[in-house]
């Protein structure tokens, strides 16, 4: 237990503010691997993003598509829109921030940390300020942190909001606004095609190789080792540790029920829900149109037109304030039944809300939760009797016992996985993401030194061992000799392109006869900054360059090319213009300055793990 709270001198303070009784109650130990979070998705220079942390954030994005987009998103849906690469964005940014703090020895008292902690969850103490430990179990499910996770946003938002007084909240003049308002709303005109490498012709180049192909191919193949290399392969021993197997040896009796409701009432006071349909349009006109035509209709005639002209809508059945955005539900429980919103405008698309019925919130009687309190105790005692057995074999791990030994005295099976490599599949999904985990973490490891316990989830742990390693090493070159010929072709196509584009940069006439060499279908588009209907990459760089001039950008093996024909810069209505804070830039810059002096590693077998769960 001390093992874990020596982590951080700030959860003895907690456990001050707290109440002796958050770690010496019965089965106190509950609580201190909370201390632990032990898987990380990314490092900023040694400053961990906890999964926890990733997985919160991740479902709060998440959960705003699904309410934008009028239905729940998918997986694929998910790496389509990265939504997982804006969490881990913003939780880099902020990693930046905290790294730079603590090289700077930015340091908050520890007892000004447990009072903002305090400020920010008063519902952890009861009239009496003591510590309310079923609110603090039932906080920390909820979100999906931590006590560790905790403590480390609230030091961060502290340390966080010092310095953004301090140095970053300053006025933009207003005259830069207005040209930066400009610049922001500018769009660009392009015409651009869509080349396949397929097509780009390299038959000269290769005759003119081909008296000493193999020297170009072999120089090509020394330039680019790292592409051919074995993969590296490793025998582990593991012991999976699974919560869930713990809960058959706790029942609960009817006494203790009672007791946890009439303790815990508050838990079953339910809020008021609302079912409605949200009707979802493109434009502002599109919706003020239905909103004028269905003015005198019924909830059926409504409903009955939207399905005759293709009107997009989702039905949404009991929902609480705060399962949905703020935008949407502040007019939805303002309504009277039957009753419809005016037109609500959100950054994607335009909607109006017909609410249907209105359950009014209620206290929940015993009789009707007693399942879920049963459920809520044998979940709380397994939960209990698992963080003390992982409490209980990191201390065997640092006592320097084995992993036969550790498995005797719990009683566990050792599992063995021969020729382990980063891209192993031979697991059955349900698995997916226990095998993803290990793999990660049997490949930072050393041979033959006994893992500390890895928590995948709140279910499971594991802790494992290295028997074997057979290194990566260069591929013999007569092995992949076609494939090595296929990718010098790609890189001498690309190359080709490349020089073609710069030689022709301000040629204004140079996409339309591509196009017409190629065959290809020349496209017209109207752009500003924040465009989808182009990769990304592309519009960066039709957006730092000139009037006139050719850009490209090669993705998935297509080049995409095209010319800056027009700059439509429109006239701002001074009083239209916000005369925002240069907080953010300059807060941006200094980021983007001390990134430059960061080492950033990610964990991209466990974010993908992460995503195949939805």
């Amino acid at each position: 237990m001390f093992r874990a709270l020596g982590k951080s001198k700030i959860a003895f303070v907690l456990a001050i503010l707290f109440g002796i009784s958050l770690f010496f109650f019965k089965g106190g130990s509950r609580y201190s691997n909370f201390f632990n979070s032990d898987t990380v998705v990314a490092t900023v220079s040694g400053t961990p993003i906890s999964t926890t942390k990733f997985n919160r954030t991740m479902k709060m994005n998440i959960n705003k598509f699904n309410q934008m987009l009028g239905k729940p998103i998918t997986k694929d849906e998910i790496r389509a829109f990265q939504i997982h690469s804006l969490a881990l964005g913003a939780l880099v940014n902020d990693a930046v921030f905290e790294n730079e703090y603590d090289k700077m020895n930015l340091r908050i008292d520890e007892t000004i940390i447990a009072k903002k902690t305090q400020e920010k969850i008063p519902q952890l103490y009861d009239k009496n300020n003591q510590l309310n430990e079923t609110y603090l179990n039932t906080f920390l499910k909820q979100q999906q942190l931590k006590i560790e996770d905790v403590v480390q946003i609230i030091d961060f938002e502290t340390r966080d909001a010092y310095i953004n007084d301090a140095f970053f909240k300053i006025n933009y003049p207003e005259y830069f606004a207005n040209k930066i308002s400009k610049y922001n709303q500018h769009q660009r005109k392009i015409i651009h095609i869509e080349l396949p490498l397929s097509k780009v012709d390299i038959e000269n180049t290769i005759q003119e190789q081909s008296s000493n192909m193999n020297t170009e191919l072999q120089n090509f193949y020394d330039k680019n080792i790292n592409q051919y290399m074995s993969k590296e392969s490793r025998n582990i021993e593991y012991i999976l540790i699974d919560k869930k197997s713990f809960a058959s040896m706790f029942n609960t009796s009817d006494f203790e029920i009672k007791e946890y409701y009439d303790s815990n009432k508050d838990l079953y006071y339910e809020n008021e829900k609302r079912s409605f349909t949200q009707f979802n349009f493109k434009s502002i006109t599109e919706a003020k149109n239905f909103q004028s035509t269905i003015k005198d209709f019924d909830t059926k005639q409504i409903l009955e037109y939207s399905l005759e002209n293709n009107i997009r809508f989702k039905k949404f059945q009991n929902i609480e304030s705060n399962q949905i955005l703020e935008v949407i539900a502040t007019p939805l429980f303002k309504l009277n039944l039957n009753e419809k919103s005016n037109i609500i405008e959100t950054s994607i698309d335009k909607n109006i809300i017909l609410l249907h019925s209105i359950s009014p919130s209620k206290q929940l009687k015993l009789e009707d939760v007693k399942e879920d309190i049963k459920k809520t105790i044998t979940s709380l005692e397994t939960n209990n009797y698992f963080l003390e057995i992982i409490n209980q074999i990191s201390e065997k791990v640092l006592n320097g016992e084995s992993l036969n030994e550790i498995a005797n005295k719990f009683n566990f099976k050792i599992e063995i996985i021969k020729n382990l490599t980063k891209d192993y599949k031979k697991y059955d999904v349900s698995q997916e993401n226990i095998y993803l985990n290990l793999i990660s973490s049997a490949f930072s490891a050393n041979k033959d030194f006994v893992s500390d316990i890895v928590t995948i989830d709140e279910n499971y742990a594991y802790l494992f061992n290295v028997q074997e390693i057979d290194f990566s090493s260069p591929l013999i070159f007569n092995s992949i000799r076609e494939r090595i010929l296929k990718d010098w072709k790609i890189a001498k196509k690309i190359e080709k392109i490349k020089l073609e584009i710069e030689e022709n940069k301000i040629n204004i006439n140079f996409v339309t006869k591509l196009s017409q060499k190629y065959q290809l279908e020349l496209k017209e588009n109207l752009i500003d900054k924040s465009s989808n209907a182009l990769p990304r990459d592309f519009i960066n760089n039709i957006f730092e360059a000139e009037k006139n001039n050719n850009v490209q950008s090669i993705d998935n093996n297509t080049v995409h090319i095209a010319n800056i024909t027009q700059i439509l810069i429109k006239d701002i209505d001074k009083n239209a213009v916000d005369i925002k804070l240069i907080e953010n830039d300059l807060r941006r810059s200094f980021g983007q300055e001390i990134m430059k002096n960061k080492k950033i590693s990610t964990n991209d077998s466990l974010i993908n793990a992460i995503i195949e769960q939805y």
